[in-house]
């Protein structure tokens, strides 16, 4: 019924999902099963008195099931099973349990009964500091990172900030050495951006930094450059072409910089091409050098080229052509997307003669179903052809969304 040896040998954590799990199950009459098991049952029943009883017998078991099920039981939601799961768990505790049990307490933790738990890591977190700073459950590792500041060294501290793989974890420790007014230099070199914005303010030099390729260092480095009087875009034209400068010249450049950016959207590196119909949205958004990058092989570079064309006419034949089954799938895309922002009309034409594509057919279908909960009326006409293949579509789709399409038809004749 129960596999048990299975969940002792697998992640810790699982005990905490599995209690849930457990109470949610429907036992069928005459189910049975192992004395073992009875007892695991009753640990996580809805029931607080089977609950309550099964702790106490938990509580002298030496099954190694024992220990995490009172680990639960100690944030349980009625306060005498907790309080008897809590004495009969810490009298099981010691140094080598509680690292392994340490991913399922970081779970417990989140269960907000009372602080009993945060009060239990923190208690044992000087022992266990190592084992807690690697933990795999994201966000109890970085609750040990915060919880541990004070116990780590600056060095440490420093290696966290400048290697760790999780930028929350990097930001924690380098804005913990800004605090103290250390390494930084060492933080604006290579931590998280939040944390290398900071250290840019301590350690002035910001020219240096205006083509960062991080945004918000690129930006902080803007506005203290025009704190003290001069021009970033002054000083990008200067520059030779690189991700950093053309994305710094975009946002603080004026219209006569689009030039160097459209020369710039026939780079051979997609980021720079990417930077350039950036900049060019903001400096220039009557260019009309960015629609042939519609069919860019970049996926990102095509996305911002949507982004340029939003609200500009492109012609509904063009998008249609890109729409065809041997373009890139991100094209196709880019394609549906500027269709549907034509008008409602062309959004539920587009959507209906995507609904069978096998790419494209998902979000032809969310995007149908958004426009019937949304949309309330239509206050235009489709042209003949266009409702005659409306009219065509709806011959194969649901018949409530048919009949919803056909409503909105009938609406429109008489306007």
């Amino acid at each position: 019924m129960l596999d048990l040896d299975l969940l002792i040998a697998g992640d810790v954590r699982r005990w905490a999902d599995f209690d849930v799990e457990l109470r949610r199950t429907y036992w069928p009459a005459g189910t049975r099963c192992t004395p073992r098991e009875a007892l695991v049952v009753a640990a996580c029943s809805g029931d607080g008195y089977l609950r309550e009883a099964a702790v106490h017998r938990l509580a002298v078991s030496s099954d190694p099931e024992a220990l995490p099920l009172l680990l639960i039981r100690c944030v349980d939601w009625v306060a005498p099973v907790r309080a008897a799961a809590r004495r009969a768990a810490v009298s099981k505790l010691d140094d080598s349990s509680l690292r392994a049990m340490l991913p399922l307490l970081g779970v417990l933790r989140r269960r907000q009964v009372d602080d009993w738990m945060i009060a239990l890591l923190r208690e044992n977190l000087p022992g266990l500091l190592d084992v807690a700073l690697a933990l795999e459950d994201r966000e109890t590792r970085r609750w040990a990172h915060r919880e541990a500041l004070g116990l780590l060294s600056r060095e440490r501290l420093l290696d966290i900030a400048t290697r760790d793989e999780d930028f929350v974890v990097r930001a924690i420790a380098g804005t913990a050495l800004l605090d103290r007014g250390e390494c930084v230099d060492e933080a604006l070199a290579a931590g998280a951006p939040k944390v290398r914005m900071r250290a840019l303010t301590m350690a002035g030099g910001a020219e240096e930094y205006l083509a960062d390729p991080t945004s918000a260092v690129r930006s902080m480095a803007q506005a203290l450059v025009l704190k003290a009087g001069g021009d970033p875009a002054a000083h990008y034209r200067t520059l030779p072409d690189s991700f950093g400068v053309l994305a710094g010249l975009g946002e603080t450049g004026t219209a006569g910089d689009a030039e160097r950016l459209e020369r710039a959207l026939s780079h051979d590196h997609p980021r720079i091409r990417r930077a350039a119909v950036r900049g060019l949205r903001r400096i220039a958004p009557e260019s009309t050098a960015v629609l042939p990058l519609l069919t860019d092989p970049s996926p990102a570079v095509t996305r911002q080229v949507v982004e340029f064309l939003r609200g500009k006419f492109v012609e509904v034949a063009t998008l249609r052509e890109l729409l065809a089954a041997d373009r890139p799938v991100h094209t196709r895309r880019a394609a549906a997307a500027l269709l549907r922002d034509r008008d409602t009309w062309v959004r539920l034409h587009t959507d209906l003669t995507l609904l069978a594509d096998a790419d494209l057919g998902a979000d032809a279908e969310q995007d149908l179903h958004a426009c019937r909960q949304h949309l309330i009326g239509v206050y235009t006409k489709p042209t003949a052809r266009l409702r005659a293949e409306l009219e065509a579509a709806c011959d194969d789709l649901d018949p409530a969304m048919a009949r919803w399409i056909r409503f909105l038809l009938s609406s429109a004749q008489y306007r």
